[in-house]
């Protein structure tokens, strides 16, 4: 063997043979690991969805709508005065209202209102939604109708003495999702490659099953947002529907930033439904647009605070409106095309197997297992939710 001889001074640059290497053992993960529904992580520590087990691939709920003496009009009728002799709301809107029920209208299409004039409804032809009306008091000011406008019952004139009318009833609504097989993943390592000596990490086979469950909770992140429910019984699999897919009724396509205006306009949608949302799920680009809910200083209106400097500093932020607080809820895994208004208490997920690592069988000499979870979301009353599908980030300031 030749010597490696070094004469007069020697430096760190000549002895190089079996230097130790200084390494800082603490990984820096580049990659994020929000799982702001799951685990509450990215959203100051509070887990957003509630869990509850389920013991079927399929799992359902109902809801229920009451006949409320109140519909709107789905046809013009440009006819005004005591000269009309129907009105026309939707098909099954016509159980809401029975014989000789008095109705105004409210103009909601034009602005206007005309509380004044009074008809009577003397056949409600349940099925069609074209009810027969006839002058009860001042029909020389009844309108041309719009679609859109309100008609409003404000009570019945029977004859006294008589009998009641045709009985109405309504039947709840089912509605349904399912559980979606989430993995099974495996990860598989030699006897050898689990001893090998690493910076950082005391457990290879361990750090990677980390790393594969950390990835398994951020694609049920990203299914309860934009999952589409589908059950195929032919190849025997399927997939959960998430908020995207549930929430269809109060769906903002045409605004192109998240404002309050437009916060409050979806807001009013939800309450004449018959309830408020209390969290705006949305991505942080969607609220720094130009006049995005960021750019408002009123503190009356948009309220940030920090309650714990532990957590990062991530802001809490709140939105105050005429129908009360709106807390944000900053989800890396939301779209900035995409934001949705819900109710906490209305959605949950739905589980049917918790997140799990089996070992299994063991041939040759390594170690071989799977992750795998089963679980579905669960969406009620959408009705009350809303959500917006169009948002442009592309002037976030």
């Amino acid at each position: 063997m030749a010597i490696v001889g070094y004469g007069g001074k020697v430096t760190s640059y000549d002895l190089a043979v079996g230097v130790k290497i200084n390494m800082d053992e603490l990984i820096y993960m580049i990659s994020p690991t929000d799982s702001p529904f799951i685990n509450g992580i990215g959203t100051d520590g509070r887990q957003l969805l509630s869990s509850s087990s389920v013991d079927q691939q399929e799992f359902k709920w109902m809801d229920e709508e009451l006949l409320l003496p109140r519909s709107t009009v789905s046809v013009l009728n440009s006819t005004s005065g005591a000269t009309p002799v129907s009105i026309t709301v939707g098909a099954t809107e016509s159980y809401k209202f029975q014989v000789d029920d008095l109705i105004v209208l409210g103009q909601e299409a034009s602005g206007g209102a005309n509380e004044k004039a009074v008809m009577r409804i003397t056949d409600p032809d349940h099925g069609t939604g074209v009810m027969l009306i006839s002058e009860w008091e001042n029909g020389s000011d009844w309108p041309a109708t719009a679609v859109g406008d309100m008609v409003i019952c404000v009570g019945t004139a029977l004859v006294e003495g008589s009998d009641p009318g045709v009985a109405r009833s309504a039947d709840r609504t089912i509605r349904s999702n399912v559980t979606q097989i989430f993995g099974p993943t495996p990860i598989h390592m030699s006897r050898t490659e689990q001893q090998v000596s690493r910076y950082g990490v005391s457990d290879e086979f361990a750090k990677q099953v980390y790393g594969r469950s950390v990835e398994n909770v951020i694609t049920r992140e990203q299914a309860y947002l934009y999952g589409i429910k589908k059950n195929d019984t032919t190849n025997k699999r399927r997939s959960t529907g998430g908020l995207n897919y549930f929430i269809t009724s109060n769906d903002d396509t045409s605004s192109q930033e998240l404002t309050l205006a437009a916060l409050q306009a979806q807001m009013q949608a939800c309450y004449n439904a018959g309830g408020v949302p209390d969290l705006l799920i949305c991505n942080p680009i969607t609220l720094g647009t130009t006049n995005g809910l960021n750019q408002i200083s009123d503190s009356n209106r948009v309220r940030t605070i920090v309650d714990d400097p532990r957590r990062g500093r991530v802001p809490v932020s709140s939105v105050f409106h005429e129908f009360g607080e709106t807390q944000i809820v900053r989800n890396r895994w939301c779209r900035g095309e995409t934001a949705f208004a819900v109710s906490k208490e209305n959605i949950s997920r739905r589980v049917i197997q918790p997140l799990v690592v089996e070992a299994l069988a063991k041939t040759g000499d390594s170690d071989k297992v799977q992750i795998v979870c089963e679980e579905g979301l669960q969406v009620k009353g959408e009705q009350h939710m809303c959500k917006w599908s169009a948002l442009d980030t592309a002037d976030e300031d």
